[in-house]
């Protein structure tokens, strides 16, 4: 009896899990069908592109937009099942998701934006030291040399 209880136990937790993994594949085909879904990709890319990661592979973009879309559905994985996630809150997430994306990409760029400044700054002042002014040595040392030989004479 004890036997055929423990069974009974293991048979609903399998059945349970497998109705989680449905919910699970439910949920993943709602978000790849959203209209906001393409937008997500996009904005996930442009993330990883902002980092240098999503150039490594300029000439692999179905690859890597793959790869973006199977990190997308295996992170996204909200607390309710999806038979309880309505249309308007899958809505709200997916807006939610874009935003906080595009936001994500804009507080990356921007340390990255003053660094660029930086770097070009400091270049175009290296380009004016360098650059031959009326008063850059070799100039100097013929005026010095010319204005020493009036004082030979």
């Amino acid at each position: 009896m004890e036997a055929n209880k423990n069974n009974n136990v293991g048979v609903n937790h399998h059945h349970h899990h497998k109705e989680e993994e449905d919910d699970d594949e439910l949920l993943k085909i709602r978000i790849s069908s959203h209209p906001l879904y393409e937008r997500l990709v996009e904005n996930h890319l442009n993330c990883l592109k902002v980092g240098g990661i999503g150039d490594r592979g300029r000439n692999n973009s179905k690859s890597n937009q793959r790869k973006a879309e199977h990190s997308i559905s295996t992170k996204i994985n909200p607390c309710c099942s999806s038979m309880q996630l309505n249309q308007s809150e899958l809505d709200l997430f997916m807006e939610g998701y874009c935003s906080a994306l595009s936001k994500l990409k804009e507080a990356m760029e921007e340390p990255q934006q003053q660094t660029i400044a930086f770097i070009n700054g400091m270049h175009s002042q290296l380009r004016d030291l360098a650059r031959p002014t009326h008063l850059s040595p070799d100039v100097f040392l013929a005026e010095t040399e010319r204005n020493n030989s009036k004082y030979v004479d």
